[in-house]
């Protein structure tokens, strides 16, 4: 029904304004005295005003405030009926307005009332956060209460653009929740009762809008210089040193759940002096320790190396110190393992010897919540004195870290509890922010492309090269890879020049199309054979190790063969030979060893001649190596590739067969594929892999993973006895 001049002389008055495109604010001058806000409805001519919509009144004003989406039956001269559940109701009369008009004589306190709602609830209920017209309405509202007792400065650079705003005193004692405003951007913030950090200069000339305070805070805009933390650190006059230590609090405070914060004070402390690492390790004095290693898993825990000689028992309190803050460190979180070199060191010690196991281990989840660029472990003596054993600067990438938990003891001292509670938890975490760091790798085609290849071949290269041209040379002369493509991945970057020149030769010679694909970094065998196989065009896989080369020609007819011929093989892989031409692989198996409880990969028929008569037997076997795995594209997509989990290569290959087994297919063996294999010859060239617990670590995660799958599998279709026993681990 259409509002009459009497319906709208009984009702209350109320002023529209349009925000932005997303939000539009209902301004009633007198309130909605008698209704229930909570129960609110509204109807207009068009039908009900759909939510969501928010209501604010504005404490020491008569204004109330209603914001909801633009819709239907909202324009100027249009009527509304507002209601609760008592049934009162009332007539609104949208009129023209501004903000200035709206909200120009209201108080500081008020204005804030008013920014903040439009905020907040603009943000979270409208969605609002990147509402760049929603920004500006703010904006204006807060700068009707601009005044310069009430603005905040712009004291130092926090990073490259970061800003450290000093705010006026006045506001919340502990730290806050507000928002803040430019003319085009909104955000959410915390803040302190003294400063504020912003990532950007974006918000100079903006606002501030703390709740409780008096009024809007106006951010001014910043003097063309501005000193840095690392400024202010240097400074030696009281104003700077406190700037420094409230700019490095803050940060400390937010870096335990913001990564932008924890970043920016990782990068502060990396350009910082730091200390000599320091320990006692004199022969003549009672007591005698170091911490060797303290790295940060980069996701708030710390692991720790060191050793501790107390032969009088002298050691009462440890404490681990960081740059903002410390920790009791108690003998149950130290797992203790022998040093034989410290053992032998204080063999002759005046004040007796070191016990068996000097050495000690430790990870503690949250210790670097608020990371530091160098640990100390302060020993209280039963005399009262302190000793302080300092470790050496620990802030490093995630790659190196990694590699310094998985190289921080050596593998025959560890024990299942050493690698459950103190190196599998950091490693993991270390090497899920390697591979979230992946970066895209670069392609390069060379040759003229196989038109529609029939198997692609994907062969990852990490620094060794020696077989490559006794590879290349077997490829060309082998009419069976006429409709192959070869595919390259080299997980060395530093080689790329010197690879693609001899590539480009190869090709020129043999005349056989290669694509090359370079990784930024080493990013380990299952990134390398799954960035290899998003480039390749066949409808079959070949994972290929660079060190792999045929024994003759037309060795790959017989794999494709066999995944013709059997559809319900995904996977197949030929027999492997040592350069003596004894076995080093025929089909792999899974047993347990070492009395560990895991289960290890093993080869059928390892070290026996070449011909024994078992390993000529073509047959479905549990799984295959990696080092030469035939495998349908279509199987291998499905399970998701390789998996990337495991640190630099180890496991990938058994993963990937008991993943495709859980899809339900099967892995065979072709005996009349025969190809030398001169093995692990790349993998003892990657530092993080040679002396360290790489291969560990993998097998436990392996383990851990497939132990009840690989049981049922063995005992169901391969149980003991069922072939020769005629086998050696791997």
């Amino acid at each position: 029904m259409p509002a009459t001049s009497s319906d709208v002389a009984g009702g209350a008055s109320a002023v529209l304004l349009a925000l932005s495109p997303g939000a539009v604010l209902l301004v009633l001058r007198d309130g909605l005295p008698g209704i229930d806000t909570g129960s609110l409805s509204l109807a207009s001519a068009h039908g009900p005003v759909e939510p969501p919509m928010s209501w604010q009144t504005v404490p020491g004003t008569a204004l109330s405030l209603l914001l909801l989406k633009p819709q239907p039956g909202l324009a100027m001269g249009e009527w509304l009926d507002a209601g609760d559940d008592s049934g009162g109701r009332v007539r609104l009369l949208p009129e023209a307005g501004s903000i200035a008009d709206c909200f120009g004589n209201l108080a500081p306190a008020a204005l804030l009332r008013v920014a903040g709602f439009l905020a907040a609830r603009g943000r979270r209920l409208l969605r609002g956060a990147e509402d760049a017209a929603l920004a500006a309405a703010c904006h204006a509202v807060a700068g009707l209460a601009q005044a310069p007792e009430r603005g905040a400065r712009a004291a130092a650079f926090c990073g490259a653009d970061a800003l450290l705003w000093s705010l006026p005193r006045g506001l919340a004692a502990e730290a806050a929740t507000s928002y803040v405003v430019s003319r085009n951007r909104l955000r959410q913030v915390s803040h302190t009762d003294q400063t504020l950090i912003l990532d950007d200069r974006s918000f100079e000339g903006g606002f501030l809008l703390p709740a409780g305070a008096e009024g809007p805070i106006h951010l001014a805009p910043a003097p063309a210089t501005l000193p840095t933390l690392g400024d202010l650190a240097r400074r030696q006059d009281a104003a700077g040193r406190g700037l420094y230590r409230l700019a490095t609090t803050e940060l400390a405070r937010r870096a335990a759940t913001e990564e932008p914060a924890r970043r920016l004070l990782r990068d502060h402390q990396l350009v910082r002096p730091t200390q000599p690492a320091a320990q006692v390790s004199q022969p003549d004095e009672p007591f005698g320790g170091a911490l060797e290693l303290a790295v940060d898993d980069h996701a708030g825990g710390l692991f720790l190396r060191g050793w501790l000689r107390d032969p009088l028992a002298l050691v009462a309190r440890l404490t681990l110190q960081g740059r903002f803050g410390e920790q009791r460190l108690v003998p149950e979180q130290m797992v203790r393992f022998p040093r034989p070199d410290i053992g032998k060191k204080y063999a002759e010690a005046p004040h007796g010897g070191a016990e068996l196991k000097a050495g000690f281990v430790a990870y503690l989840p949250r210790a670097a919540s608020r990371p530091s660029a160098q640990w100390r472990l302060q020993v209280r003596l039963s005399t009262g004195d302190e000793v302080a054993l300092v470790a050496p600067p620990s802030i490093t990438t995630p790659l190196l870290a990694r590699d310094r938990v998985l190289g921080g003891i050596a593998p025959v001292h560890v024990t299942p509890e050493i690698m459950a509670r103190c190196i599998a938890p950091p490693v993991e975490r270390l090497h899920q922010r390697v591979m979230a760091a992946r970066q895209a790798p670069e392609v390069v085609r060379i040759g003229r492309p196989v038109a529609a290849p029939a198997v692609s071949l994907v062969i990852p290269i990490y620094r060794n090269v020696f077989y490559l041209r006794h590879q290349l040379a077997a490829f060309a002369r082998d009419a069976s890879l006429d409709e192959a493509e070869l595919i390259f991945v080299l997980d060395s970057p530093e080689q790329r020049e010197d690879l693609e020149h001899n590539l480009r030769g190869y090709q020129g010679i043999g005349g056989r199309p290669v694509t090359l694909v370079v990784q930024p970094a080493n990013y380990g065998y299952g990134s390398a054979c799954n960035a290899g196989a998003a480039e390749a065009r066949a409808p079959v896989l070949l994972l290929m190790n660079s060190d792999v080369v045929p024994a003759r020609r037309g060795w790959l007819r017989p794999l494709l063969g066999m995944l013709e011929a059997a559809p319900g093989l995904a996977a197949v892989g030929p027999k492997l030979l040592y350069g003596n031409d004894s076995l080093q692989h025929a089909g792999l198996y899974f047993e347990r060893l070492g009395g560990d409880g895991d289960w290890y990969n093993s080869h059928y028929f390892k070290g026996l001649p070449r011909r024994f008569p078992a390993a000529n037997e073509a047959r479905e076997v549990p799984g295959i190596t990696g080092a030469a795995f035939c495998v349908r594209r279509s199987a291998f997509e499905a399970v998701g590739g390789v998996t990337t989990d495991y640190v630099v290569g180890d496991y990938e290959d058994s993963d990937l067969c008991l993943k495709l087994r859980a899809a339900g297919h099967g892995i065979g063996y072709v005996p009349a594929s025969e190809l030398y294999h001169f093995e692990r010859q790349s993998i003892t060239l990657h530092g993080g892999y040679a002396r360290t617990l790489a291969a560990a670590y993998n097998r436990g995660l392996h383990h851990r993973r497939w132990a009840g799958d690989i049981a049922a599998l063995m005992e169901r279709e391969w149980p003991v006895g069922s072939l020769p026993d005629c086998s050696e681990a791997a």
